[in-house]
């Protein structure tokens, strides 16, 4: 049975309205809002504002819940501003009293707020939520096996019964002053690529877009008069021709591309010897004139920067012995700061963004390093186990890590920390049973927990697409990602899709909502019935 109501029949003025009513409750909008511990949170951007200079800001509360909404729906700017503007939940999330038609505040303020929290900000307002998470119950690290605590503690009893008959005081000092706390708790690090969002790089033409900029440069200066009624000469038309006859070639082979890109190498030294020449004919006020566009200045940089590791790499590819690679490459002539990182993938051999450092406890994440070059993370590992002791209290007793991580010197670390992992042993392997080797698998499986979690993170938080135009505001993006993800975390276990209910943290997620009101109610309700049941003992005397 098919049903459709016709346009004619529609009638806008008949459209009923919730707003004279109640928002519900288990919106996940309105849980949030009454979960989130907004005025911890606050704290990192506050301190990067003026306090006693300049016009009055925005609502901080408003731009850290704009921030939220663009994180968990993975929205542009614009898109941001628009969907607050439509919803009144989201109105109400991000600290409004009342619905409003008119927009939130500009989407540039996004881009001044990310310039303000950088990486370390955004780093910041993720501890201070994953404490907020661990205080709450979220994060409930189990009591485990101490296996240092156990070899420290050694000895007779008779001589632990003689020290303590002693001293009982000293020993009470010296036990709280070491700080000797069970290590508990599950920790997984790896890490991944966060794909910048840049074209896939290719040599010529990267060589193309850098010799069109030296056009651009040369128009610029022409007029200004700096040539006279003569204009240098730059071929232009036979360059783009010669690119064009390249791109439309479906397989190139190895001297077509050679050819290709010592043709464009050589008009851009051309061009370069021209803009050299201006250069040194122009005033102060003219040079200005000529770089006043946005990133005009810098991109020449770029392109003296590209003309230098491309030519060096022409003369490489010429010889037979010489490595085909270049340090700092750039891939990319409006984000040179991206670098190509080599992961060895089945699929993708190389990816070009930051390599990030993550570290996950029973679903919460923490984005460690970020970085435009690659590097080792068995060097973070250290500073990793570290600032979970300094979040949580305690350092972790397990540790699932790949083997990159296990080198002699962590191995050593985690020995003295009294921290079990699962990793292949150095040397002859021991004899296990098969119910050991079984269960020693069972518990290294349970690393691929954070590889669902790098797999969450880019195909519904975006982060394998990040559209940032600057380092420091791609890296606020990637920490914002890893904050939408513990949201999303928290109202996964608030939602009872995962078993937190059954036990203490029921009470615990109750505060957490905030549902004090309803207690309230029923402590009423309590009260009045006593009421009445006094005054019909009263009535029956």
């Amino acid at each position: 049975m098919i049903k459709y109501t016709p346009q004619s029949q529609i009638s806008n003025t008949l459209f009923k309205s919730p707003f004279q009513s109640d928002l519900d409750q288990n919106n996940r909008w309105v849980v949030l809002e009454k979960m989130l511990p907004w005025d911890e949170m606050v704290t990192p951007l506050r301190k990067r504002m003026a306090s006693k200079r300049g016009r009055g800001s925005i609502d901080l509360r408003y731009i850290l819940g704009a921030l939220f909404i663009k994180g968990l729906e993975s929205l542009s700017d614009e898109d941001t501003i628009r969907a607050i503007q439509e919803n009144i939940y989201m109105q109400y999330f991000v600290g409004l009293r009342e619905f409003a038609t008119d927009p939130l505040f500009v989407p540039e303020v996004f881009v001044e707020v990310r310039k303000r929290l950088g990486e370390e900000g955004m780093m910041e307002i993720n501890e201070k939520l994953l404490k907020y998470a661990h205080k709450a119950g979220m994060i409930h690290h189990r009591k485990e096996y101490n296996r240092q605590k156990k070899d420290n503690d050694k000895g007779s009893k008779n001589d632990k019964l003689k020290a303590d008959s002693n001293n009982p005081e000293e020993n009470q000092k010296q036990s709280d002053s070491s700080g000797d706390t069970p290590n508990r708790g599950t920790l997984k690090l790896d890490a991944t690529v966060a794909d910048q969002d840049v074209t896939y790089p290719v040599d010529t033409r990267l060589l193309d877009r850098a010799r069109r900029e030296t056009e651009s440069i040369i128009d610029r200066m022409y007029k200004l008069g700096i040539w006279g009624d003569k204009k240098p000469r730059t071929y232009r038309r036979n360059a783009r021709n010669d690119y064009m006859n390249f791109s439309k070639k479906r397989r190139p082979g190895a001297k077509t591309i050679r050819k290709c890109n010592k043709q464009q190498l050589q008009y851009i030294a051309r061009n370069l010897r021209h803009i050299d020449q201006g250069w040194d004919m122009m005033t102060e006020d003219q040079v200005m004139k000529v770089f006043k566009e946005p990133n005009s200045y810098r991109n020449q940089l770029v392109v003296r920067e590209v003309y230098r590791q491309q030519k060096e790499l022409l003369h490489k590819r010429g010889k037979k012995n010489e490595p085909n690679s270049i340090s700092d490459r750039i891939v990319s002539f409006h984000e040179p700061w991206v670098r190509p990182i080599v992961r060895g993938k089945a699929g993708r051999k190389t990816e070009f963004g930051a390599k990030v450092n993550f570290s996950e406890t029973e679903g919460f994440i923490r984005a460690d390093r970020v970085d435009f070059n690659n590097f080792n993370e068995a060097k973070d590992l250290k500073n990793q186990i570290e600032a979970f002791k300094r979040l949580y209290g305690h350092y972790p007793a397990h540790v699932l890590v790949d083997k990159i991580y296990l080198n002699r010197e962590n191995r050593k670390y985690l020995d003295s920390k009294g921290i079990n992992h699962y990793g292949p042993q150095l040397g002859r392997p021991a004899q296990m049973t098969k119910e050991q080797k079984r269960k020693r698998k069972k518990r290294q499986n349970k690393r691929s927990e954070i590889e669902g979690k790098f797999g969450l993170g880019k195909f519904k938080f975006g982060m394998n697409k990040i559209q940032m135009r600057r380092s420091d505001t791609s890296k606020a993006q990637i920490n914002l990602i890893a904050i939408s993800m513990n949201i999303w975390q928290m109202l996964l276990n608030i939602f009872a899709l995962k078993p937190i209910f059954s036990h203490k943290l029921w009470y615990r997620s109750k505060a957490i909502l905030n549902l004090k009101g309803m207690l309230d109610n029923f402590l009423k309700l309590i009260v009045v019935s006593t009421g009445r049941i006094q005054k019909n003992r009263l009535l029956a005397d």
